[in-house]
């Protein structure tokens, strides 16, 4: 059993290095405004995640060559216990051509089948050991920010930060370092800065990101597309606080101040921290800052539409 949830998991991955690579080369578009970009990270974690997808024309991967070996009907491996105009146009993408049938999975040889067993228990042990170190440091870190005390409403602070942080996933809390006093317009600012992550669930997606990254340790591009995605959390954070308050560039100069001041604190892997990745492009993305045109923003946004289209979709038997 855990040899097939590997080799799916194996194939996920290879499906993910085309969509990941995709959106890196993207990511180069400069006129491309983060906050557009930011939910396409979606289609990676989709790859990453969910084997299924629907079968189109259109898809990517179908002017991949040979690198998809075999598609496999969802029908497959449900034994035709959905209703078939669910599961017909369901595929599943097997890009390792290591399998001669599937549910159950046989292998073509028993070498492979010796290689796929010893492979899965590797990969679930350093798996389950990331997942566990990860969630162990997540919750010695909040229990520690439980002592912050409160300032006013959902604002707190604490002794033991160098950075604001929003804290929590479901229920998260801003946390100010000492001496942060959050009615100045720096404050102001920083609290501008934490209620867009708040109210866009980014600490929640922060953690979903971390745990696939776990899952899919083997592979260096999930790690690369961890990082990128973190860096786009912010710029995009940064963004949408302009897009919602009229800053004038005297604001702008303060608000990249304010990000420089408090860029020590790296110590959180799923909160959000104010002071954090890419300081030198915040700044200089905070600087030159300037507001999309509609004709810019439905542009791009029927660009990254059709861009969803093309990534999300496996290829057509």
């Amino acid at each position: 059993m855990a040899d097939e949830v590997f080799y799916l998991v194996l194939n996920m991955s290879l499906a993910s290095c085309v969509v990941i690579a995709v959106l890196l080369l993207l990511r180069l578009l400069k006129p491309l405004p983060r906050r557009f970009f930011y939910p396409l990270w979606a289609l990676a974690f989709f790859r990453l995640t969910v084997p299924f997808a629907p079968a189109a024309g259109w898809s990517l991967f179908n002017f991949t060559g040979d690198l998809v070996k075999r598609l496999i009907s969802m029908n497959t491996y449900t034994h035709d216990s959905l209703p078939l105009s669910i599961s017909e146009n369901l595929l599943v993408m097997n890009m390792l051509g290591a399998a001669e049938s599937y549910s159950p999975l046989a292998y073509k040889t028993e070498s492979l089948r010796q290689t796929f067993i010893t492979g899965a228990v590797v990969w679930a042990i350093i798996a389950a050991a990331a997942l566990i170190s990860v969630f162990l440091l997540y919750w010695l870190t909040h229990r520690e920010l439980k002592k912050a005390v409160l300032l006013k409403g959902n604002i707190y602070c604490s002794d033991m930060l160098l950075s604001p942080v929003l804290a929590g996933v479901f229920r998260p809390r801003i946390i100010l370092p000492p001496g942060l006093d959050p009615d100045t317009p720096e404050g102001q600012m920083i609290l501008a800065h934490e209620n867009v992550h708040r109210k866009r669930l980014d600490n929640l997606w922060r953690t979903l990101a971390v745990i696939i990254a776990c899952i899919h340790w083997f592979n260096p591009l999930v790690w690369v597309m961890l990082r990128e995605f973190f860096s786009d959390l912010e710029l995009s954070c940064d963004e949408a606080v302009f897009r919602q308050n009229s800053f004038s560039g005297d604001d702008r100069r303060k608000y990249a101040s304010t990000i420089l001041q408090f860029a020590e604190d790296k110590k959180f892997l799923i909160s959000s921290a104010f002071g954090r990745y890419r300081i030198k492009v915040r700044i200089m993305k905070v600087l030159n800052y300037k507001r999309m045109t509609v004709i810019g923003a439905v542009a791009s946004a029927i660009f990254l539409l059709a861009l969803a289209l093309v990534l999300i979709t496996n290829p057509t038997l």
